[in-house]
């Protein structure tokens, strides 16, 4: 986590290495597989997201911090409409990659109910609290489809979540005069098996299911998290389509290492959140 770059730079030359290797397959090869798949689109989506967060943030100073429901302790928002970009790539006949990003802020105020141990800070009872919350997810997901028939077809590969995620809260106590304000942020990968069911209902209508999974250790991130998808879609000529969608993403994990403000890694989190969305979108078919 603390070097960020690398994985990037991995998926980067992932993605230009298949694109070589892409360009020199027959372009008629390339086209057998649809309309069950699509050679290339883009789909940009309205989507209707559901939030639930619970945060507990330690320190080395003060030990293990309390438990918060951002959405019922501080009245954090818990559904926002946001624009939602998705991406897909049918290198061959049997091999996709697939991309969908996020980018969710939120922001609250309210009054602390009981004593709360945030990092480093102790808020008293009744101190007016002021929380922001940025979350941007990126899922990159690679599929291989062993099953490819005229109208299904069934794969598994690997994923990652790539989450980037800051939490600001500020108190301010009038009858003790005094306030605070703590910082936690942190960047890095949430891997998972992927699986992906598609099927053509009819000439025009498509549906596509995605299920991915890990319980894993990697760098400062112990935990696991679910991902589900399914979409159905009206194709709509050769260029385009529209539909919906339901995509669900948890996790749970204990996050080492996550820095203040000064980009010191001096906290541990343990982050139980749920990112759920219904989408219309509209795709692009090259």
């Amino acid at each position: 986590m603390r070097d960020s770059s690398r994985p990037r730079l991995f998926v980067l030359g992932f993605v230009v290495a298949t694109l070589l290797a892409t360009v020199s397959a027959p372009a008629q090869a390339q086209r057998a597989f649809e309309p069950l798949f699509d050679k290339l689109n883009v789909r940009v989506e309205g989507s209707w997201v559901s939030l639930l967060t619970d945060i507990r943030l330690d320190s080395e100073a003060l030990g293990r911090g309390t438990t918060l429901s951002f959405e019922d302790d501080l009245d954090l928002g818990s559904q926002e409409i946001i624009p939602t970009v998705a991406f897909e790539w049918q290198i061959a006949k049997r091999h996709k990659v697939g991309i969908r990003w996020q980018d969710i802020s939120r922001r609250s105020n309210s009054q602390a109910l009981t004593e709360i141990q945030w990092g480093d800070e102790v808020i008293p009872v009744e101190a007016g609290v002021t929380l922001g919350f940025d979350v941007t997810q990126t899922f990159i997901d690679y599929a291989y489809f062993p099953w490819v028939k005229e109208r299904w077809a069934g794969g598994f590969g690997l994923g990652v979540r790539w989450m980037d995620i800051a939490a600001t809260l500020a108190w301010e106590s009038q009858g003790l005069s005094n306030s605070g304000s703590t910082e936690a942020k942190g960047t890095g990968p949430l891997p998972y098996l992927y699986f992906e069911y598609r099927l053509l209902l009819s000439d025009n209508w498509r549906f596509k299911a995605g299920l991915g999974w890990l319980q894993v250790r990697i760098g400062d991130i112990d935990g696991g998290q679910w991902v589900g998808r399914a979409d159905i879609e009206y194709l709509l000529g050769r260029h385009w389509g529209f539909g919906g969608a339901l995509n669900i993403a948890t996790i749970d994990v204990d996050w080492k290492g996550l820095e203040n403000e000064e980009g010191d890694s001096l906290y541990t989190g343990a982050i139980n959140m749920d990112i759920n969305d219904v989408s219309l979108f509209l795709r692009f078919r090259f």
